[in-house]
């Protein structure tokens, strides 16, 4: 039962900082749309994933693709890394960071 319960709890969590997430996203979008300057640093990065699920790749792989800013392009043949298009990749580890100290990490406790 509080196994359950934790799961539902850590669910709630993760889909409130995903929320936080689209919002600051779209904000920046938003911004950059219109803006008369072009603020975009577009770039493609190969960000190292730890899942251990197919479930789990998946998961993720269509929680980067739906922030807008950001996109998957391809999963790597051993499933250990995505090929992740963004709009602002000012620096390509400090990129891959936000992904996995982010988005990854809150999504890794639905699982524990």
């Amino acid at each position: 039962m509080i196994i359950i319960l934790r799961r539902i709890y850590r669910s709630i969590v993760l889909l409130l900082y995903y929320l936080k997430e689209m919002v600051k996203a779209n904000g920046q979008l938003a911004r950059d749309i219109l803006s008369p300057r072009l603020r975009i640093q577009p770039g493609i990065v190969k960000v190292h994933i730890h899942t251990k699920s197919d479930t789990q790749t998946l998961l993720l792989f269509n929680l980067i693709t739906m922030t807008p800013g950001s996109f998957c392009l391809d999963v790597s043949k051993d499933l250990k890394s995505f090929y992740v298009h963004g709009l602002h990749v000012k620096n390509h580890d400090d990129f891959e960071k936000q992904i996995t100290e982010g988005i990854e990490k809150q999504m890794m406790e639905v699982f524990k």
